[in-house]
């Protein structure tokens, strides 16, 4: 899909609107300064056109002429605007970082639309009738428009329609005292005022294209990131700029399978299997996730976890043990839950009372990191460890537990699950002569 498809062209924001509240949220991290900023200065210009105010008022009555009523009302209004744009600022200053984001832009837009639309009537009202070398006024300057919208466009963030109409506002009125007073030529005004106001504009229209574009698919990448990777992989992924060389690290391996999985979902349909597989899934990943594991690899209803890498952890073995233990209290729930809605009888009606899996626990050196070819690269472990704990997962069938683990897990047990723990029997490996003892738990 086209990602313009998402955008409104004429507000330039994505017609999703919670998406359009999220990339103002991360806007907002940048923003927040300059909005500060800008209020701060806008709280001086405002005390500052106060005081120059009273000071062109003074300068009329002591020259003895008289002072223009129209221009007299266009400044009594300058300056009593700028009492109410004061109380504006000081205002946006104490709200809420929520409030500020959403109001303290539109805010910055009204007061300043207000002081240049005000400057404006004053340039056309002004008794100046025509522009002369020696009474030359900064209205009569090309300079003027042009300042005029480039501090419209620079300063102003609200939507795009509302910005243009701000522009125009701004502009047609500043082209006024520059055509008319000023004696420009049409041909000149379009050429050096314009032109290049309209180029401009058309830039921040741009801008304001692109970095959605750019939010959309950065936000798009890093949840793509996050849900193929985890959080801790894409986030040790983003640290080391996608580079995760092979290292030897002391880890925790864990599988864990479904038992019996073929003969539970032989019965049911593709739809129903993947929905029965997913919730599962989900049942155990949060477990996972809760205890700083990452899964590297489902296989079929297999699950290969890793404790402590890609961040170095503490404790890595307890965290692992800890977690199998709350995937089967999870998968204990979730038996309760298809017994209630009558989604156990595709297992119950051939024989199986409820569903199950087991788990095979072991820790060692093994090397981590993006294993694979200069095309594919995957995060993964290589390593004996690995071996062992698949073999661990499988003994459970023999000795009829669920929970199986090496000795060198049951030595880094706290007296917490020590206590809980019992030695079931020796495992025998392949190319080793010793035998491993295998706990349960």
């Amino acid at each position: 899909m086209d990602i313009k498809s998402k955008l409104n062209i004429l507000s330039c924001t994505f017609k999703d609107e919670s998406l359009e509240d999220e990339y103002q949220s991360h806007e907002w991290q940048s923003n927040r300064t300059k909005l500060n900023f800008k209020l701060f200065a806008l709280l001086f210009l405002a005390i500052l056109i106060i005081i120059l105010e009273y000071g062109v008022e003074k300068q009329w009555i002591e020259s003895g002429q008289d002072y223009p009523p129209h221009i007299q009302f266009i400044s009594y209004y300058l300056r009593g605007s700028q009492l109410i744009h004061i109380f504006l600022y000081m205002f946006t200053f104490f709200l809420s970082d929520i409030k500020k984001r959403k109001h303290g832009n539109n805010i910055v837009a009204f007061t300043m639309i207000n002081n240049i639309l005000a400057a404006n009537f004053r340039a056309i009202f002004s008794p100046a009738s025509r522009f002369q070398l020696e009474t030359m006024g900064m209205y009569f300057y090309p300079a003027y428009p042009i300042f005029l919208a480039i501090i419209v466009l620079a300063i102003i963030k609200v939507r795009f329609n509302y910005l243009f109409l701000i522009f125009i506002l701004t502009l047609i009125p500043a082209m006024y005292p520059f055509i008319v007073k000023g004696n420009a030529p049409i041909h000149q005004a379009i050429i050096f005022v314009v032109f290049p106001a309209c180029y401009i504009l058309f830039n921040v229209y741009q801008d304001k294209i692109k970095s959605r574009v750019s939010f959309y698919y950065e936000n798009l990448m890093g949840k793509g990131l996050r849900k193929y990777f985890g959080d801790n992989l894409t986030d040790k992924l983003i640290e080391d700029e996608g580079k995760i060389s092979g290292q030897v690290q002391w880890v925790t391996i864990s599988f864990t399978d479904m038992v019996d999985y073929s003969t539970i979902v032989e019965k049911m349909s593709p739809e129903l299997a993947v929905d029965f597989l997913n919730e599962y899934y989900n049942a155990v990943h949060n477990v996972i996730i809760d205890h700083n594991g990452m899964v590297l690899n489902y296989v079929g209803d297999c699950v290969m976890v890793i404790y402590g890498a890609p961040h170095k952890q503490e404790n890595h073995e307890i965290m692992a043990v800890s977690a199998s233990i709350k995937i089967r209290d999870e998968i204990k729930k979730l038996n309760d839950k298809w017994n209630e809605n009558n989604f156990s009888r595709f297992w119950k009606n051939r024989g199986i009372d409820e569903v199950s899996c087991r788990t095979g626990i072991h820790c060692g050196n093994l090397i981590v990191g993006n294993i694979g070819s200069d095309h594919l690269v995957q995060y993964s472990a290589i390593g004996d460890a690995v071996n062992i704990a698949s073999r661990l997962e499988v003994i459970n069938k023999d000795f009829g537990t669920n929970i199986a683990m090496s000795e060198e897990i049951y030595a880094s047990l706290t007296d917490e699950f020590a206590e809980k723990a019992k030695l079931e029997g020796e495992l025998t490996l392949k190319g080793r002569s010793n035998k491993t003892n295998v706990y349960s738990i």
